[in-house]
């Protein structure tokens, strides 16, 4: 009888282990992301009723920059962008970064956004511009002029951009217009980023999970046999 319950325990434990391992190879090797830039205040521009593209350029610093979700932000509005990234030298949309975002909620006082992530996450360059760009819609209003400005470590916001003023196209284009530099925004998109502070990221390698639970798994098959 204890031999035969010695031995239930054991399959148990061998199914266990290969759910536990099936479990742990699906888990994604990246902490949580975090929004790339942030504001407390901005003025709402109800004064434009017109349709473009919209967007900022913005470049990356001495490391590559993950990103892992691009979004919108919730004006009230509740509608669907699309939003797309794009390499400003070439004027390229870079491969895999183009979602579309259905906002909910907000308004004229909102500093939140709603996010789609990307099929997978997406790594840019070091030193290299890029340019985030989503449409606004008739009837539709954005946020400029942002006061409590945040760039994450990395990062930095260059000039806000539009483009196809009155007839923006379904999927994004490189736009090519520029408001002034001290002009934060303008907002439309943000994107979400893995920190670009190691110590944010720091992660249980796999490897070391799997050597936990292998370690257990030794351990009791070790006291069944004893037993």
């Amino acid at each position: 009888m204890k031999r035969f319950l010695g031995s239930l325990t054991l399959s148990r434990l061998c199914i266990s282990s290969v759910c536990l391992f099936a479990v742990l190879a699906t888990v994604p090797a990246y902490a949580d992301s975090i929004a790339a830039f942030s504001f407390t205040s901005s003025l709402y521009r109800i004064d434009d009723n017109d349709t473009a593209e919209l967007g900022y350029n913005f470049t990356t610093g001495s490391a590559p920059i993950t990103v892992t979700a691009l979004g919108y932000i919730n004006d009230g509005y509740n509608a669907t962008h699309t939003v797309a990234l794009f390499d400003v030298a070439t004027q390229q949309a870079l491969p895999g970064a183009l979602v579309s975002v259905t906002t909910v909620g907000g308004g004229g006082t909102s500093t939140t956004f709603t996010y789609t992530d990307l099929s997978s996450p997406l790594t840019l360059a070091a030193f290299t511009q890029y340019q985030i760009v989503s449409q606004f819609f008739t009837g539709e209003h954005y946020f400029t002029q942002a006061e409590g400005f945040t760039s994450q470590f990395g990062l930095t916001l260059d000039t806000a951009v539009y483009g196809y003023y009155g007839a923006p196209p379904a999927t994004p284009l490189f736009a090519t217009n520029t408001y002034p530099p001290n002009t934060p925004g303008s907002f439309g998109p943000n994107l979400k980023i893995l920190s670009p502070d190691p110590a944010l990221n720091q992660v249980p390698e796999l490897s070391s999970i799997y050597l936990v639970a292998s370690g257990l798994v030794s351990l009791t098959i070790s006291k069944l046999r004893r037993g």
